[in-house]
């Protein structure tokens, strides 16, 4: 991976009857979903679930995404509206309090 390595955590927040529905939904990602995710330049995306609380890590490297990617807007407009049925409150860049680094060199 190259030095232009973004990390990203967001945070958001389901209604209680949802929870199942959301799992249920990263259990059947649409391929479509995934290869615009690649293309965009994420290598990786990890989402955890904590009662309500999910919490979403990015890590993405922009010299990996495709200058003239083609982007289904009817599937990505469908998978947020999906999604978004299960939110109380949309995912929000969390900030980034301490890191401890090793330093190798």
């Amino acid at each position: 991976m190259s030095a232009n390595k973004m990390t990203q955590v967001k945070v958001a927040f389901l209604h209680p009857d949802q929870v199942e529905r959301y799992e249920q939904l990263h259990r059947d990602i649409p391929a479509g979903n995934e290869k615009h995710m690649r293309e965009a330049g994420i290598v990786s995306l990890r989402i955890y679930r904590e009662g309500l609380t999910l919490f979403m890590i990015v890590e993405s490297d922009p010299s990996l995404a495709l200058s003239d990617r083609l982007v289904d807007e009817r599937l990505e407009e469908e998978w947020h509206r999906l999604t978004g049925e299960c939110f109380s409150k949309i995912w929000q860049d969390a900030s980034e309090i301490y890191r401890l680094h090793r330093n190798d060199g």
